[in-house]
């Protein structure tokens, strides 16, 4: 699932799967990838991906961004 919502000047989207989950960062994959642009604009990056599943990854930005 997809969910973009604005707030308070800030723009939140979280992606979720349905998978095993485990997912992490590694470096040159395409999660840190993601993370390393998203700090470009003073963004956060959040994975929360517990055993067994699901993956949810956060992404929250300012509003300039």
């Amino acid at each position: 699932s997809v969910g973009v919502t604005d707030s308070d000047g800030r723009l939140l989207m979280t992606v979720t799967d349905n998978g095993a989950g485990q997912a992490h960062r590694v470096p040159g994959g395409g999660l840190a990838g993601l993370a390393e642009r998203v700090r470009t604009v003073d963004g956060q990056l959040d994975i929360d991906s517990p055993a067994g599943g699901p993956t949810t990854v956060t992404v929250e930005l300012p509003g300039h961004a």
